[in-house]
């Protein structure tokens, strides 16, 4: 019954997004960089495909059971990013989560937390600066015993765990 479910879901999904409406107007080169966030007049463009709520509800049902990887959710995920996903961090425009590991995991965190109009923007500093390798890297080269610090926030989106100094300024 749940793969019939499932199987319902993905053709609605494909009914209402596929063929997804022509690739976003080209408003410059340089934004329109594959694997590049969309312009707001693109995110318009874009969000009226899942509009209304019930349409980015069922997107998110259908990334909850079936991932990433979901052909169709690929092609949606391409379609946000000028026609290439991203690999490593993405930035968005929420301020209490501006940053994620992967693109995957800003568009689950969207989902999760019903912001489904949530926009992918330029970072505003080089990616390396927020990946939490870069506080792994800290601790090698200044050859500190590193101690555990977890972040509630952090940890929720990434699961994960940082190492890094004790500062002591905390």
């Amino acid at each position: 019954m749940t793969k019939l479910s499932d199987g319902l879901l993905l053709s609605l999904l494909k009914v209402l997004l596929l063929p997804l409406a022509p690739a976003p107007a080209q408003e410059s080169t340089s934004a329109s960089t594959p694997g590049s966030p969309l312009s707001p007049s693109e995110y318009e463009r874009f969000f009226a495909l899942l509009t209304p709520t019930w349409k980015a509800e069922t997107t998110c049902r259908l990334r909850a059971t079936h991932g990433c990887g979901n052909p169709t959710l690929v092609q949606l995920d391409q379609y946000e990013n000028h026609g290439l996903v991203p690999d490593g961090a993405v930035c968005s425009d929420l301020p209490y989560a501006s940053w994620f590991e992967s693109f995957c995991q800003f568009t689950q965190y969207r989902c999760s937390n019903h912001v489904y109009y949530a926009k992918r923007v330029r970072c505003s500093q080089p990616v390396s600066i927020l990946s939490p390798n870069t506080y792994k890297e800290v601790e090698v080269a200044a050859e500190v015993a590193p101690t555990t610090m977890t972040s509630p926030f952090l940890s929720h989106i990434t699961g994960e765990t940082f190492q890094s100094q004790d500062v002591g300024h905390w």
